[in-house]
């Protein structure tokens, strides 16, 4: 399970997962104002950036849904 982009449009730059992500798997393209996928291979697939999206702009690839997420690190 790692972290995909459900929907670049979607994304506001708001900037929550590039402070959530434990990581460092984000990087904030400041000519489009969006938050870019940098390094798929470090997600640890915990979720953070996916719950605390306000806009739902990401989502988690193979996401077992037996596999709790929840808003705490």
């Amino acid at each position: 399970m790692s972290v995909i982009r459900e929907d670049l449009n979607k994304c506001i730059g708001c900037r929550t997962c590039l402070t959530i992500c434990p990581m460092d798997v984000f990087r904030f393209n400041e000519k489009a104002r969006k938050s870019v996928i940098a390094y798929p291979d470090n997600c640890q697939s915990c979720g953070q950036c996916y719950v605390n999206c306000p806009v739902r702009s990401l989502a988690m690839q193979n996401w077992d849904m037996s596999q709790e997420i929840t808003n705490y690190r």
